[in-house]
């Protein structure tokens, strides 16, 4: 396996998002003097409410300082307990009923999920029209703001309505009204340590003459420049948060978002331990998203923002199930279509083994037959090179002086035995796609998650915890390259030194790769060394 692979690969799961800070925008001027006081709830840090009604009377300051005391409601579903805070009617807690154990996926603390002034404590309401649960809070004389949340009972959308009433008789504009996503999102044990590394903030978006919807990447360098900003997010359909196992997605029903109407930085979400406790501890970070709802209020009247939201497993089947696209936030990486069909085989074996490690296994037994006839020509060209190289050195020896009547007796040495020195590349470039699409196919797989093989294999999603796999598999490509190694190979070959510290470093490598990975390449190795032992006395007289 290539070397500059694995460092590709590790660099790619280290792209981490950049720290910027928008200025907070210029208030606009009042149309009318009789509003006297601006609203002091609202903090510097988070986006303020300016526009006509920046100012509140002195009744309405006084109510909003008896309400600040932050108060807690739960709603409880199939999969998740929901806990809601008063402060800001932001999601405080979502805790996700997991496999094994409950996983709040909202704990590092901030404003909360879907928090719109954050400053601001609501009180509770009797929700309407099916909601489960609804929040209002006065603005400013005559203005008022209701939030409710539409719970799926069992696993799927979510509604979220923000209502505006607007008693005065002139028409208000609420320029800084955001909703807060993040910091970032939780995830379970076995991934905490490389959480940060694949939190992304993200907005999708339909591109001219593209089938499926793009999701793009919220970066530091997306907000430098506006019209990088622009074009990233133009015309966006929904945006959100995500890591490896878990997505969190706020889509807009009867309202649109603006393409500069995101806040972006990244916070502090706990402390990690670097390589094994022997660096000390990493901070991690993740992205904190605010978006805009340009809310704009005609007088004596209620305008009501209403989205569809997802938190929850980035399960394929479940997303695929519902609209929007929102498996699209799988990422499958570069050999995408090939990661699918894999996942789909898996599933498909999974049917009749009820066990994926034994799925993973079989699926290498397929890949090996597919591949069978390219390692039979490898091994058959091997045998052939191995016979012809004594001829092969008296032309070198012979055209010494002539490079290019060496290499043309050389070609046609080649042609008269039917060998090609380039065709042992050739299993290990068609191996190199079917790696990397399943090395995705098993990152992304919620189905694997949590899903038990043998014995210690608790978790294929997981590095095996005891690193037994890695070990073998190393130790199965040393005795596969001693007994496959040409006899006439010296020590003095740079090939040698290669093979000799090859299984050296993938066990290294494979030492945190899942273990369903760390398996399908362990039984690969097997097979391949069974074939290479058998084929190798067959074809030894050739």
């Amino acid at each position: 396996m290539d070397k500059n692979f694995f460092i590709a690969l590790a660099a790619a799961l280290l792209v981490f998002f950049g720290y910027n800070t928008f200025t907070m925008q210029k208030q606009l001027q009042t149309k009318q003097e009789n509003i006297t006081k601006q609203i002091d709830v609202v903090k510097a840090k988070q986006a303020s409410i300016s526009a006509q009604i920046q100012k509140r009377d002195t009744v309405s300051l006084t109510t909003a300082k008896k309400q600040e005391t932050e108060k807690l409601f739960t709603v409880e579903t199939e999969h998740a307990k929901i806990v809601f805070t008063s402060k800001g009617a932001a999601i405080k807690d979502f805790i996700y009923r997991d496999f094994n154990t409950d996983l709040n996926l909202t704990p590092f603390g901030n404003e909360g999920y879907f928090a719109t002034l954050p400053d601001i404590y609501f009180e509770e309401i009797p929700a309407q029209d099916g909601a489960d649960i609804a929040f209002q809070t006065q603005l400013a004389d005559g203005v008022f703001l209701v939030k409710s949340y539409t719970i799926n009972k069992k696993q799927g959308l979510n509604k979220l309505e923000i209502s505006l009433k607007n008693d005065r008789a002139e028409e208000l504009n609420i320029s800084d009204l955001y909703l807060n996503m993040g910091p970032g999102l939780n995830t379970v044990k076995s991934e905490i340590s490389d959480n940060a590394a694949t939190l992304r903030a993200f907005c999708t978006r339909q591109e001219s003459g593209k089938k499926n919807i793009s999701v793009n990447n919220l970066k530091e360098k997306t907000f430098i420049k506006p019209n990088l900003l622009k074009e990233t997010c133009e015309d966006w359909k929904w945006a959100g948060i995500d890591n490896r196992y878990f997505l969190t997605a706020l889509i807009p029903t009867d309202w649109k978002g603006l393409a500069d109407g995101f806040k972006y930085n990244k916070q502090f979400m706990y402390e990690t331990p670097s390589f094994f406790g022997l660096f000390g501890k990493t901070r991690a970070e993740g992205p904190n998203l605010k978006i805009l709802v340009p809310a704009v209020l005609p007088a004596n009247q209620t305008v009501t923002y209403s989205s569809d939201f997802y938190i929850g497993p980035k399960d394929l089947n479940l997303l695929e199930s519902l609209p929007y696209d929102l498996q699209r936030s799988i990422q499958f990486g570069f050999f995408g279509q090939l990661g699918k069909w894999m996942r789909n085989i898996l599933e498909w074996l999974n049917k009749y083994t009820h066990n994926y490690g034994f799925a993973i296994i079989l699926m290498t037994f397929l890949i090996q037959i597919i591949l069978f006839p390219l390692t039979y020509k490898q091994l058959k060209s091997a045998a052939v090179m191995q016979r012809i190289q004594p001829q092969m050195k008296m032309i070198q020896d012979q055209y010494k002086s002539d490079p290019m009547r060496a290499q043309q007796e050389m070609m046609a040495l080649y042609k008269k035995y039917g060998a090609n020195p380039l065709s042992g590349c050739l299993p290990l470039f068609i191996q190199m796609p079917i790696f990397i699409a399943l090395f995705n196919a098993l990152r992304t797989s919620w189905a694997l998650h949590g899903s038990p093989f043998i014995w210690w294999i608790t978790d294929l999603s997981a590095k095996d915890p005891y690193y037994v796999l890695p070990i073998l598999m190393g130790v199965i490509m040393f005795i596969q390259q001693k007994v496959t190694m040409p006899e006439n190979m010296t020590k003095d070959n740079p090939s040698m030194a290669m093979m000799k510290w090859m299984p050296v470093f993938m066990t290294v490598i494979f030492l945190n790769f899942p273990a369903g990975l760390t398996l399908y390449w362990f039984i690969s190795n097997c097979i391949s060394f069974v074939v290479n032992l058998v084929l190798k006395r067959k074809l030894a007289d050739i």
